[in-house]
């Protein structure tokens, strides 16, 4: 057993804190071997492989009706875009073809076109859409193994243990994380929106991704500490370091049963001001999830999901399918589906999208629809059908000017009429809104808001677009200021728009689920607040701690001043002096910070 204390810092992807025993898993391997087969084997040999195929369907429909039974059908979600990808009749013939032409075993080929795609999506730069490649490798990787003789599993170690491992297949995570003896995650790939961190947020198992060669340093039984909250994993730590992580441990499960309080109360700030929390989801598994933690409606869907199902382009019933599902579980609360944001930097193999030299100002989003309509109108229609809940609530996408929003409301009518047409339900007053993302659209919100029923606003990408900073080039990454008084000057300009005009406007970016920011946003004067579903019960907390009216007078003042860190400082002196309580969370995550 290693006896080496090593610290490692990942992705805390499920907050939280474990102490354990390393359980090892090993990483799933297709062999290179390319063993030639004759003329005459081709036809058993394809054969051998449609065995393979229909063992697979059956094992994930017997995996699915698991994961259904134990821990209920927004899980066992996933194992029906697996059975999509089984059936996708493009695949099988890419793995066929290759047999018949190169007179190859199943093995080799199917390692082969296993390998093409996860080069593919090695190539994205969305972090989301990489993600998806362990789908197909999940399903794929199946396939393969029954190719091959049976053989029983390896036995999972007895007693409570923490997972480590290379990485985690959809049906891996969702057989073993379902045990009920796993305290911990930690792996060498992965991101927050990997099916492994979706399920471990879901059974509150502390998790830790994108530790890139965790594996490599630790053996089984090693003892490991697991820090889903900061992102670190500290391997064989010293005995004084085990006590403070067990007394953070202590301090975290204490705020979590406060916070969790928190989600079945009413959203309102000490002076009576009601504010609205909302989730933003990519998979439909995580509704359930998001209510559970104080969510009331679905802020923001990303549509993107359903293009990383298959290995070919959807069609209108894969939309529908999803987006009926996630307006009749989240009835009546609003569902807010947004359109494909895909092109630029977040291609998918099947669109066959040029690269672009600039692709974060390429064709993406809108422009990417607006160039593609019949894609386009696909995606319209199937949201048109599942919007006859009324519940359904239509967000477009880095809207630069008006005329786009021209076009996309002739092309909804467009849409519209043909429904009518086949006599097919839906809602004909369906809310349209758009995302202010883009400086252009900020500062013509004022017109823009003419247009449209509601706006919400992707502080993300506006910060970046902005204040010209590329957050994730850590030579640039300082200059990513939220607090940066031109960037909140904006927002006022934006908010204070858009509730003149008597609608309404949400905050879907991170700004939103960071508790300073938002009590700057509340003192603003937004109510609509979109976030990663486990920050909510954090938020809610802080927001339900404070007056509106106060918090309006203080960010009045906090926008006279002249720098980010100028407006910090002023907020947070101000707001820990009359409101205490309202920043629990940060101070011991503080405190335990500079312990440790």
């Amino acid at each position: 057993m290693a006896t080496e204390y090593i610290r490692l810092r990942g992705i805390g992807v499920s907050p939280g804190i474990a102490l354990g025993l390393v359980q090892l898993e090993e990483q799933v391997v297709f062999s290179d071997r390319k063993e030639s087969i004759t003329f005459a084997q081709i036809k058993e040999e394809i054969q051998r492989l449609q065995r393979s195929f229909e063992a697979t369907k059956q094992e994930i429909i017997e995996i699915k009706n698991q994961v259904k039974d134990k821990l209920g059908k927004e899980h066992a979600f996933i194992f029906e875009a697996h059975l999509m990808i089984l059936e996708d009749q493009s695949l099988r013939e890419e793995i066929e073809n290759l047999i018949k032409k190169e007179k190859v075993r199943a093995e080799w080929a199917i390692a082969t076109v296993h390998n093409h795609y996860m080069r593919v999506f090695e190539t994205l730069e969305d972090e989301y859409f990489r993600q998806r490649r362990f789908d197909l490798s999940d399903v794929l990787s199946k396939v393969y193994r029954h190719l091959q003789p049976y053989s029983p599993e390896t036995v999972d170690e007895e007693g409570e243990r923490i997972l480590v491992a290379h990485e985690l297949l959809p049906s891996e995570a969702a057989r073993k994380l379902n045990k009920g003896n796993i305290l911990g995650v930690a792996l060498d790939m992965g991101g927050q929106t990997s099916h492994t961190a979706i399920l471990a947020r879901s059974l509150n198992i502390p998790a830790v991704v994108g530790l890139r060669d965790i594996t490599t340093k630790v053996q089984d039984g090693d003892v490991i500490i697991v820090d889903g909250t900061d992102g670190e994993v500290i391997i064989n730590p010293p005995l004084a370091i085990r006590k403070e992580f067990l007394s953070k441990k202590r301090k975290y499960d204490d705020y979590l049963k406060e916070l969790r309080k928190t989600s079945t109360l009413v959203s309102e700030t000490l002076d009576g001001f009601r504010f609205t929390p909302l989730a933003n989801i990519e998979l439909p598994e995580e509704i359930s999830l998001a209510f559970s933690l104080g969510a009331e409606g679905i802020g923001l869907f990303r549509s993107e999901f359903i293009y990383l199902r298959s290995t070919t382009i959807p069609s209108e019933q894969d939309h529908y399918h999803i987006y009926s599902q996630i307006a009749k579980k989240a009835y009546p609360s609003p569902v807010y589906i947004r359109t494909i944001d895909i092109g630029g930097e977040k291609n998918i193999p099947q669109l066959n999208i040029e690269r672009e030299p600039n692709p974060a100002l390429g064709l993406r989003a809108i422009r990417f629809s607006l160039k593609n309509r019949k894609i386009f109108k696909t995606q319209l229609r199937a949201i048109l059908r599942a919007s006859v809940q009324k519940n359904v609530r239509l967000l477009i996408p880095m809207v630069t000017e008006i005329e786009e929003i021209e076009e996309v409301k002739w092309i909804l009518r467009e849409v519209k009429d043909e429904l009518k047409r086949e006599k097919v339900d839906f809602d004909p007053a369906i809310p349209l809104g758009i995302m202010i993302e883009v400086p252009a659209a900020a500062t013509l919100v004022d017109e823009m808001i003419k247009e449209v029923d509601y706006v919400s606003i992707g502080t993300n990408d506006l910060i970046q677009y902005y204040l010209a900073v590329d957050r994730s080039n850590e030579l640039v990454a300082y200059l990513y200021k939220p607090l940066h008084p031109s960037l909140l000057r904006l927002l006022e300009e934006i908010i204070n728009h858009v509730s003149e005009a008597g609608k309404e406007v949400t905050v879907c970016g991170e700004m939103a689920a960071d508790p300073l920011s938002a009590l700057l946003l509340l003192g603003l004067g937004l109510k609509y607040f979109s976030m990663n579903p486990i920050f909510i019960p954090k938020i809610k907390k802080v927001l339900r701690s404070v007056e509106k009216n106060y918090l309006a007078e203080l960010v009045s003042e906090a926008l006279k001043l002249r720098t980010a860190q100028a407006i910090e400082e002023f907020l947070l002196e101000k707001i820990l002096v009359k409101y205490p309580q309202a920043f629990l969370m940060r101070e011991i995550m503080d405190n335990n910070r500079r312990l440790t």
